[in-house]
């Protein structure tokens, strides 16, 4: 009785691992391979995965082709190698947050047509190295806010197209380097951390097709001659509420196709060229709410549309405001603000400049200068006058 018993459950036992083991094909059993999940993962289904263990040291090898979602994050990865996913080409959502990632190598996402979004943040990654996202064709987002990242390696990105965002904030970037984004095409938004201190010329060369990139909270000792040299296909463009230094000559120099150039909520300490020529093909540049200490020394502005507004601008005695280079839009004087003198600060071009000359401004020896009406030359005059007086009295007593 219990052998038959016996027989019996093993023949069932059987039964059951054929039908695990084999899948019909054709009327015909063909074996397959059932893939197991690593013991350090969570298999929800086939498709998705969560490896969120702190012992793993790699990228688990013995995953099921058919994941579409993978979670690693807090895993121990401090180092991901080239094509470090290739065996996962229904990839369409990785994260690889909170892990200690310290470097990724060129090409390591290569081989997953698939893959939408890339999330890698609270990292103690430092670099971009080149290549490290490069050739990710259908990808719409990448995400690596909040990392230590310090520099952008050129080429990081190159032969990555049709992108909807890189986000880059938070991270402590102070430079970015020359080609930084060169091969990168057809991004809608790039996101860009604050404090960045210092912009390489070419920084954004062989960047083609761009929504918009906005540059703010920067503090840089000047912009470069071929800062945007390269650049092309841009919706929008702006540089705000940052200190911009010193505006070169050229820097502008190698921009095309921008729909909005935007300059706004600056302090611009000197503008030795603002250049926007026919061939920037520029249509609609907006300077306002500026603070120039210096008035701008050379002004060349062909664009389709032009706003020059709120700015605050220098205001010296005897001089035209309609003389300032700036001064290409029917209502300059009147839209624009003095910054110095002191005593006319933050009344328009228009109704200061004539204030400035009778005194009602006085607060610069150059300005005074310029009026010819010196207190201190009215005094001394006076004074000698006196003098002259008394000496005649004295003489005829």
């Amino acid at each position: 009785m219990a052998s038959a018993l016996c027989i019996r459950w093993v023949v069932q036992f059987t039964s059951v691992l054929a039908w695990v083991l084999f899948v019909p094909v054709n009327n015909q059993l063909t074996p397959t391979l059932v893939p197991t999940c690593p013991t350090q993962c969570i298999c929800l289904s086939q498709s998705q995965v969560v490896c969120n263990s702190a012992s793993l040291r790699g990228v688990p090898s013995a995953l099921s082709p058919n994941v579409m979602q993978l979670s690693l994050s807090r895993a121990d990865l401090r180092v991901l190698r080239s094509d470090a996913f290739s065996h996962l080409r229904q990839l369409r959502r990785l994260s690889l947050d909170a892990c200690n990632l310290t470097r990724i190598r060129p090409f390591a996402f290569r081989g997953l047509p698939r893959l939408d979004e890339l999330y890698i943040q609270h990292t103690p990654l430092a670099t971009v190295d080149a290549f490290a996202f490069a050739a990710l064709q259908n990808i719409s987002s990448i995400v690596l806010s909040h990392n230590r990242i310090a520099q952008i390696e050129g080429y990081a990105f190159a032969g990555t197209n049709f992108i909807k965002l890189i986000s880059l904030k938070n991270n402590p970037i102070k430079r970015i380097l020359a080609h930084a984004f060169s091969g990168l095409n057809d991004v809608t938004q790039i996101e860009l951390p604050s404090g960045v201190k210092s912009i390489e010329p070419k920084a954004f060369f062989g960047l083609e097709g761009v929504g918009v990139l906005e540059l703010a909270y920067m503090d840089l000792p000047a912009l470069l001659p071929d800062t945007f040299f390269g650049l092309t296909r841009v919706g929008r463009l702006a540089l705000r509420e940052s200190d911009l230094g010193v505006m070169r000559v050229g820097a502008f120099e190698g921009l095309r196709h921008v729909e909005v150039l935007e300059i706004c909520n600056n302090k611009i300490d000197g503008v030795e060229e603002l250049a926007l020529i026919h061939n920037n093909s520029v249509q609609t540049f907006k300077l306002t709410g500026n603070h120039m200490l210096e008035a701008p020394e050379s002004v060349v502005l062909e664009v389709e549309n032009l706003i020059i507004r709120g700015n605050h601008l220098p205001c010296e005695c005897g001089r035209d405001p309609l003389a300032n280079a700036l001064a290409l839009t029917p209502d300059f004087a009147e839209e624009n603000l003095c910054i110095s003198p002191l005593k006319v600060r933050g009344r328009s071009l228009s109704s200061a400049a004539g204030a400035v000359c009778r005194g009602e401004g006085t607060g610069s020896a150059r300005a005074r200068a310029a009026a010819g009406a010196s207190p201190l030359g009215d005094s001394f005059e006076h004074s000698l006058a006196v003098i002259i007086a008394v000496i005649a009295f004295l003489a005829n007593s």
